[in-house]
């Protein structure tokens, strides 16, 4: 079963769903990639999170 997070960047509110397969995380962003992590340990929402604040950061970089 798939699960949901969401973050603000910059005034955006991005979501973004996320599955466990055994120990591999699967993070299914808006744009439609898939990033995939090996867990060993690590909280599965918090990695995810990681990913999807990535992507913000990539889409939604502030032009300074």
């Amino acid at each position: 079963m798939n699960q949901e997070i969401t973050t603000k960047f910059n005034g955006h509110e991005i979501s973004a769903e996320y599955r466990v397969d055994d120990d591999i995380l699967h993070v299914y962003l808006p744009d439609g990639d898939v990033r995939t992590t090996e867990l060993r340990g690590l909280n599965p929402k918090s990695a995810a999170m990681m990913h999807l604040k990535s992507y913000a950061n990539r889409k939604y970089k502030s032009s300074r």
